[in-house]
């Protein structure tokens, strides 16, 4: 994503080449833009007309297979996704998934709500694109808690630590940390509160977002790309810092007051896309 926001920073002509990233391509093998680099069919972004479905699918069919569910929230807009899918199709890594996953990539779209699909496998939302999620088909549980924020920045690792990391899940599962939880009712109740209010940010943002990556861009002004980029990034900080105190408090040992505490000086003041929200 950071490609896009540094094109929409600079002036008006030099937007048009950056929205090469989210052009959707037809062929059995993709090639992206300048990059030459291939992606396999199995690990673009595409609309579902039932995304939860897809999820569904694939932990029944890991679940046959006593694999691993890999369920891959993102988008072809974003840069992140794109490269953990060229990364995915590269041919050291092919044996790896295949062997030990069963793996369902899911497209977000222009930040569409899949809580649905999230909390399916016992998480709140989507914080970053990609969002991906290593399952325990027959617990729903998610294994990989701990590297979630390594994927979420998948442009920047290489290949081997694809490589090495995707390849622990083929060794002793008792060597895998599953997702740790917190049973208080207060904590759950946060959860799907900051959830929704980050799904707002994302209905206001998502449409700006689309705009950005189409053709329309070239129509926008100043202060069009202004408001998108203030947008963003507030509703990027909010994402990061919801995300990191629910992984936080989920491990705390505290006891309920602690919690209580914790949680009411952990929740975000509001944000300017809730004002927005308010008046529809």
């Amino acid at each position: 994503m950071s490609k896009l926001l540094n094109a929409l920073s600079k002036p008006h002509k030099s937007l048009i080449p950056i929205f090469l990233i989210g052009i959707m391509f037809a062929s059995s093998t993709i090639a992206l833009a300048a990059d030459n680099k291939k992606v396999l069919p199995s690990y673009v972004f595409s609309p579902a007309e039932n995304p939860l479905m897809q999820a569904k699918t694939a932990l029944s069919k890991a679940k046959a297979e006593n694999k691993y569910a890999l369920i891959v929230l993102g988008a072809q807009w974003c840069h992140d996704s794109v490269t953990l899918a060229e990364r995915f199709s590269n041919e050291e890594m092919q044996p790896v998934l295949s062997d030990t996953f069963v793996t369902q990539f899911i497209d977000v779209g222009y930040l569409e709500d899949r809580r649905d699909i999230t909390t399916l496998v016992g998480y709140p939302h989507y914080f970053a694109t990609p969002t991906v999620l290593i399952v325990n088909p027959t617990s729903n549980e998610i294994m990989n808690i701990d590297s979630l924020k390594v994927w979420q920045s998948a442009d920047s690792v290489e290949l081997q630590e694809y490589v090495e990391r995707f390849s622990s899940f083929n060794t002793n599962e008792a060597d895998i940390k599953p997702a740790q939880t917190n049973d208080s009712p207060a904590l759950a109740s946060f959860e799907i509160q900051q959830s929704e209010r980050l799904q707002q940010g994302y209905e206001i943002l998502g449409p700006l977002l689309a705009v950005s990556d189409s053709e329309m861009s070239s129509s926008m002004s100043g202060d069009e790309r202004e408001r998108f980029l203030k947008l963003w990034r507030e509703v990027k900080q909010f994402r990061m810092t919801i995300q990191a105190t629910i992984h936080e408090l989920r491990s705390a040992n505290l006891v309920e007051a602690e919690l209580q505490k914790k949680l009411v000086e952990a929740t975000p003041e509001a944000q300017s896309w809730e004002a927005i929200s308010d008046q529809h």
